[in-house]
């Protein structure tokens, strides 16, 4: 839609300055690329050959849950154990480091690689990114970084990723427009002829869960190297979509809590939603934000129930039918009492 200078200048909000600001999104997507052609992606001509080790942590109790995690931790290590002193394979572990905006520094995405009980450990700046980005921004970093390591994996059977973000995992092979497809195709780019030249490799993508009581220790040493790695942001970094896309809508959400505490905004009468755990707190609870995430911040409770939602829209905005509604609009007899109590006007 094209907006005239006039309204442009006039119009101040969120969605019009990322409209007048849509350099500041600098990391591209390619909507047509060799590897995205439907049929011939790598999952579709590999499915057989592209395991995922992805196991939830799941139980009723915490203790099941704790058993779980350790029972995990075992698996990660003896596939490790044979993975990075294999001759024949390949084991990559990642990490990403993403700092506060207001630090002043870029995103982090570091990578160790594992042969024959060797290793070899580097990082490249993430810029403005999530954490989701980076991740795996880090993945194609690292099986990018093959190319200056070893001379040829055509020898090579089998390549291992060990990551904590099931997001990466999932996208690293996804060719398809996303915030982080320019990392997929870097990852797609030495995957695909390396699977396409021997029907014989294989790609194992092991998920990490991320706990304090047990610790993947390959995992937490490039964690260290992503956190302990500062790169300041400059003056004019790059922006990942997700990232810029993440930074309207804080604006946005902003914008909407800041307006939601005036009258003007909300009627003299609104009655604000407050909630505390403790139910004899709520009086004193603060004021619950404005959300449209998740169903709302409190319309969700009410379900699909148009009742409830009738009379909680009732009691918030003070349009209900009673005295003080007649009084307020003068309608009817506005100091009539009650026909059932002979009682004063009900009120909020």
């Amino acid at each position: 839609m094209y907006h005239p200078s006039q309204l442009r200048n006039k119009c101040k909000s969120p969605l019009v300055d990322m409209w007048a600001n849509e350099n500041l999104v600098d990391v591209f997507v390619l909507p047509y690329n060799k590897y995205n052609v439907p049929g011939y992606r790598l999952t579709d001509t590999c499915p057989d050959r592209i395991i995922q080790d992805i196991v939830l942590i799941q139980g009723k109790t915490a203790k099941d849950r704790a058993k779980a995690r350790e029972a995990r931790l075992m698996t990660l290590n003896q596939s490790f154990a044979r993975s990075s002193t294999s001759d024949s394979c390949i084991a990559i572990v990642t990490d990403a480091s993403v700092p506060l905006l207001s630090t002043g520094y870029q995103a982090v995405a570091a990578w160790h690689i594992w042969h024959s009980d060797h290793y070899f450990e580097n990082f490249r700046s993430g810029g403005l990114a999530t954490s989701n980005d980076t991740e795996t921004n880090a993945i194609g970093g690292a099986l990018k970084a093959l190319s200056g390591i070893f001379d040829s994996i055509s020898d090579i059977d089998e390549i291992h990723i060990y990551s904590d973000s099931t997001y990466a995992l999932h996208h690293m092979l996804d060719p398809s427009i996303h915030s982080a497809q320019l990392y997929a195709l870097e990852s797609l780019g030495v995957l695909f002829p390396w699977m396409e030249e021997n029907a014989n490799h294989r790609i194992f993508l092991h998920h990490v869960p991320d706990c304090k009581d047990y610790v993947f220790e390959p995992q937490h040493a490039v964690h260290r190297l992503a956190t302990s790695t500062k790169i300041e942001a400059g003056r004019t970094p790059s922006r990942t979509i997700a990232f810029s896309t993440k930074q309207i809508m804080d604006d946005v959400m902003s914008d909407w809590a800041n307006q939601f505490r005036l009258s003007q905004y909300v009627g003299q009468y609104f009655m604000y939603p407050r909630w505390s755990v403790k139910r004899q707190d709520h009086a004193k609870a603060k004021r619950m934000a404005p959300s449209h995430l998740n169903g709302g911040t409190w319309l969700k409770d009410v379900g699909h129930s148009s009742s409830l939602t009738a009379q909680m829209v009732r009691g918030l905005t003070s349009h209900a039918p009673i005295g003080h509604y007649r009084k307020r609009f003068k309608v009817g007899n506005q100091d009539k009492l009650c026909p059932h109590c002979e009682g004063p006007p009900e009120t909020f």
